[in-house]
């Protein structure tokens, strides 16, 4: 006796498609894409907005950066600047977050004051002594280098400073003899400076001859003292 058996056929096994997977990493690669630069953007276009806040004439030195949706100021104010009404122009703007205050506060006054102060000190520190000048001739001895060189250095650093050079002399010769030397001499300090760069507005140049000695004319020593190159600070 011969039995019936059921016989199916089963299609042959079929590798999984690769192409759906593609697409759906290209598709989230896509949407990273897109959502980066959304997020990049959008913090972007509120510091613009933020920015516009600004008043530019009252704030020059204030710049705003984005971190996300939050504001960060950045920059520099003046001392008698309150940045508390800047600060609520900013939080005005749709869509920003907190504002965080990072300025710096400057003080132009008291900036200026220790500028004039190191100016002088520095000046003072010049062994101003060791400029000297060849028997009755405006030409320098090498001596007078370092004094000089040390001069032109501050002053190029110090360029809104200004100082006066005086040049004295002893009593030997004519007084209107002396007074002129005096005054070449102290030019000759000048055109030194300004041969070298330094402005003219910011030397000014006076003789005074035997007139103010600091020491006695009836020695060699004090005559020597009393030929000599003073410069001082003008305020």
């Amino acid at each position: 006796m011969t039995s019936n058996s059921l016989h199916i056929e089963l299609p042959p096994e079929q590798r999984a498609s690769l192409v759906p997977w593609l697409i759906v990493a290209a598709c989230a690669a896509v949407l990273t894409v897109l959502l980066s630069q959304l997020a990049t953007s959008i913090p972007a276009s509120l510091a613009q907005q933020a920015q516009s806040r600004v008043d530019a004439q009252r704030f020059p030195d204030v710049q705003i950066v984005a971190k996300g949706r939050d504001m960060q100021l950045t920059g520099s104010i003046l001392v008698d600047q309150s940045p508390t009404d800047l600060i609520d122009q900013i939080r005005s703007v749709d869509g920003v977050g907190s504002v965080f205050d990072s300025l710096s506060v400057v003080d132009p006054a008291r900036e200026a004051r220790l500028r004039a102060e190191q100016f002088t000190q520095t000046l003072a520190n010049i062994d101003v002594d060791r400029v000297a000048f060849q028997p009755g001739s405006i030409a320098f001895t090498p001596e007078s280098d370092a004094a000089l060189a040390q001069l032109l250095a501050l002053l190029e650093e110090h360029s809104r400073s200004r100082i006066r050079i005086e040049g004295h002399t002893d009593n030997t010769g004519p007084d209107a003899v002396n007074l002129r030397m005096s005054r070449d001499r102290a030019s000759a300090v000048a055109n030194y400076l300004m041969a070298r760069g330094i402005a003219a507005d910011q030397l000014i140049v006076t003789g005074y001859g035997s007139t103010q000695p600091i020491a006695s004319n009836d020695t060699d020593e004090g005559r020597a003292r009393n030929r000599r190159i003073e410069i001082s600070p003008v305020n």
